[in-house]
């Protein structure tokens, strides 16, 4: 049996190594050794600080749940 494929895109937690904003919420700022999410797109690397990437990690984790009591005709 295959393997099952992730639905999730390539995410990993890192420190920054300069200050810059996040790419979710420019006026929050990511400073130097803060931790952050980095979602890797393409050939492309978005950086969110720590409050936007746990509400967006949240929001996926919701809607997944969703998707799976659809799936498996469960009510919520």
């Amino acid at each position: 049996m295959p393997r099952p494929k992730s639905l999730l895109k390539k995410l990993t937690v890192d420190v920054a190594q300069r200050s810059h904003n996040c790419q979710h919420v420019p006026s929050h700022r990511i400073q130097q050794g803060d931790k952050r999410l980095k979602v890797t797109k393409d050939r492309t690397d978005e950086h969110y600080c720590v409050t936007c990437a746990v509400e967006s990690i949240d929001a996926g984790i919701r809607r997944l749940q969703e998707l799976r009591r659809e799936l498996l005709n469960e009510q919520p």
